[in-house]
């Protein structure tokens, strides 16, 4: 493969505070609705470590909008 055509995708990974204040709302929303299996995909690595990617909360708040007639 041509280096020079090849493009690495960075992923942006969010600590659940980092992803609650992306969306101006509490960290521990997000974690009620992680328990309630709404809100933006997340993975759990180990016992307590949550991460949310960017483009997952931008995507999930994306589709919450609604349209106002």
């Amino acid at each position: 493969m041509n280096e020079a055509n090849y493009e690495i995708e960075k992923t942006v990974w969010l600590t659940r505070k980092e992803a609650a204040g992306h969306m101006r709302l509490s960290a521990a929303t997000l974690a009620n609705w992680a328990s309630l299996d709404c809100g933006p995909a997340y993975v759990r690595i180990g016992q307590g470590r949550v991460l949310y990617r960017m483009s997952d909360v931008d995507s999930w708040m994306q589709n919450q909008a609604k349209r106002v007639s």
